[in-house]
């Protein structure tokens, strides 16, 4: 009885103590990739934390795919037999972060695992870090042919980028620069100028809180405001921001230097001074949830003349202009509208006769889309002397409409336009009216996704009328057919294109012409080892049906880029070859311009950050006119030395 009772208290132990064991290892076996550190779970104090895996099983290195955060880092690795490891060269950003690995046995099994981690940069601060890289390049002539001109015999250049940040909670302080050294034989084109030059810089303070958040920041700023008065207007100054979460309410106010700069020239660009800056105030009000938005705008300010990147005609600019943006939303993008009106003074010239003008611009949108369907029609209205401070793109004395919509079925992708516009707008009896009328239907077949097919036409129309005494009327008649093909397979994208155009003159000229155009181009891009290859070839043919002579154009231009030995070496050319004669013999010409470099890395992060090359850059341009027999050719040579040095702190 007694050895009873011992085998029942020996089952109820194996049962309640060893079963548990050797079910929780056949339904929880131990993974074969493992994360040894950073430890899941624990938050890491680190910018370039080291990640490193163990996989137990043997593996093919080759087929080993490792993606952090979304990014492949496979090719960046440490593999060995027993895992792999990874030193982020740059900082980690904080906060949390995935890694996928992908393992193939040797007898090709799939090994994977999913790991999530979290990082801060200090104790202090979440992030905390200066990411910065040196660039240092020295180019010394060797030889050039006695025709090239313009090429100095030997320049020097440094540059250094910078990229830094602080942030902690609703707190977050940026500061990015680029800072140049620049030296050559020859001079240089003002403003472009020799020794330390500031490119650019931005400093932001910005606070993000649960009821509010505030943006304040100086330096080379971008404001945009609406199309029609302050859009993308890029400059050195300003900008101030205020937010508020409760009230759905955003107020900005900016000033700016109205001359565009480039160096240490022109001070921080936040002086008050209408005269030579832009600024101005604006204050943007969300209703019902954010489904109606309203915006009213000022912005004054003054222009001195012509500046870097920026040509103008006349003298001192100065002006103001007022305008105000209605949006809605009420059906979740299916129907949204927009409407702006803007009311300018301008003077073109300061110090002429003539005092400013006024006028005002207004545009209306309505549009929307569903899973299938989107369309949008737009109005616009732009005064012949509407201007805008620091917005010279605007095409002023211009009115009409635009109708879009489209169709997307997965398989069969529909898009149709229309659209209406016309010159003086006011009907000056000095100028003729010129109505420009264009519209496009484009089909695009991607059932099959290797093969991509594509169809188009387009027809449009000038159309002038009221033409004063002395101006010859326009009315012209375009028609264009374009088709386009691609074959994509793996690393290879064959594209081929045609298109054919009529433009019938409906004038007493009669001045038709034609023109057919064929283009293939082919793109060849490997990892490894690494080779791209973009070559690009196409004809054109353009005929006047008045003189029956026509005028051929062959394009041949290539891109190659390559390296060898794991990178150490990386070669590169670039060239385009032109042929161009006319049917009558009144012109023939080819024209060659090509660029070639090879470079030679003795060193890859020598002591962690050094990245020296030397190597040869040449340029080579032909021009051959056959019908004056004259040949011009262009040769330089020159040895290159260079290095980045990244690093971070």
């Amino acid at each position: 009885m007694k050895n009873i009772y011992i085998k029942i208290f020996l089952v109820i132990f194996f049962l309640l103590f060893y079963s548990p064991l050797f079910s929780r290892s056949e339904i929880m076996p131990e993974p074969s990739i493992k994360l040894l550190t950073p430890i899941e779970g624990i938050q890491l104090i680190g910018k370039k934390t080291l990640i490193k895996c163990s996989i137990k099983e043997p593996f093919d290195p080759q087929r080993l795919l490792v993606i952090l955060d979304g990014t492949d880092i496979t090719s960046i690795l440490e593999v060995t037999s027993e895992g792999f490891e990874y030193r982020p060269l740059g900082v980690l950003a904080s906060g949390s972060h995935s890694l996928n690995v992908t393992a193939y046995t040797l007898d090709g099994k799939e090994l994977k695992q999913e790991f999530t981690f979290s990082t801060r940069h200090s104790k202090v601060f979440e992030e905390a870090y200066s990411s910065n890289e040196i660039t240092i390049l020295y180019e010394k002539k060797i030889d050039q042919s006695e025709e090239i001109t313009g090429q100095s015999s030997w320049k020097m250049e440094s540059n250094l980028s910078s990229d830094s940040k602080l942030k902690e909670k609703e707190w977050e302080f940026v500061f990015k620069t680029n800072v140049r050294h620049f030296d050559q034989q020859l001079l240089l084109t003002p403003p472009l100028e020799k020794g330390f030059s500031l490119i650019n810089y931005l400093f932001q303070g910005r606070y993000t809180g649960k009821r509010f958040s505030f943006l304040g920041e100086t330096g080379d700023v971008q404001i945009t405001e609406t199309p029609n008065t302050v859009q993308g207007l890029s400059r050195r100054g300003g900008n101030l921001v205020f937010q508020s979460k409760d009230l759905n309410l955003q107020l900005r106010t900016f000033v700016v230097k109205s001359e565009q700069v480039i160096g240490f020239k022109g001070g921080m660009g936040i002086e008050t001074s209408s005269d030579d800056h832009i600024m101005g105030v604006s204050g943007d009000l969300g209703l019902i949830s954010d489904k109606l938005r309203f915006r009213a705008i000022y912005v004054k300010g003054g222009e001195e003349g012509d500046s870097y990147g920026i040509s103008t005609g006349g003298g001192k600019k100065k002006g103001d202009v007022f305008g105000f943006l209605f949006t809605t939303d009420l059906f979740n993008q299916k129907l949204v509208t927009e409407a702006e009106i803007d009311f300018s003074k301008f003077d073109g010239d300061t110090h002429d006769e003539f005092s400013s003008e006024k006028d005002r611009a207004y545009r209306f949108k309505i549009g929307g889309n569903t899973d299938i369907y989107n369309y949008e029609a737009l109005y616009e209205y732009m005064g012949p002397d509407y201007e805008v401070i620091g917005n010279p793109g605007l095409q002023k004395n211009r009115e009409g409409f635009t109708l879009r919509g489209g169709a997307n079925y997965k398989i069969h992708i529909f898009n149709l336009s229309l659209s209406r516009y016309n010159d003086n707008v006011n009907k000056d009896n000095l100028y003729p009216r010129t109505y420009t009328y264009q519209g496009m239907f484009d089909y695009t077949f991607s059932k099959f996704p290797s093969l991509p097919i594509c169809v188009s036409y387009q027809k449009s129309r000038l159309d002038s009328r009221w033409e004063p005494p002395g101006i010859t009327p326009v009315k012209t008649d375009t028609d264009t057919v374009t088709g386009r093909i691609n074959y994509i397979k793996g690393p290879l994208n064959l594209g081929f294109s045609a298109s054919y155009s009529i433009q019938n003159d409906l004038t007493d000229s009669n001045n038709d012409s034609t023109t057919v155009t064929f283009t293939f181009t082919p793109v060849l891009t490997l990892e490894r080892p690494y080779l791209s290859i973009s070559p690009n070839i196409s004809f054109n043919r353009s005929k006047s049906q008045l003189t029956n002579v026509h005028t051929d154009t062959y394009t041949n231009s290539l891109d190659l880029r390559g390296g060898l030995f794991n990178k150490k070496l990386t070669y590169g050319f670039g060239g385009t070859y032109t042929i161009s004669k006319t049917s009558d013999g009144s012109s023939n010409q080819d024209t060659l311009s090509s660029t070639f470099d090879i470079s030679y890395y003795p060193f890859k992060n020598l002591w962690g950050f050094l990245n020296p090359s030397v190597g040869i850059r040449g340029l080579y341009n032909r021009t051959n006119d056959r019908v004056f027999n004259q040949t011009t050719n262009e040769l330089a040579i020159f040895m290159v030395i260079q290095t980045t040095m990244p690093f971070s702190l």
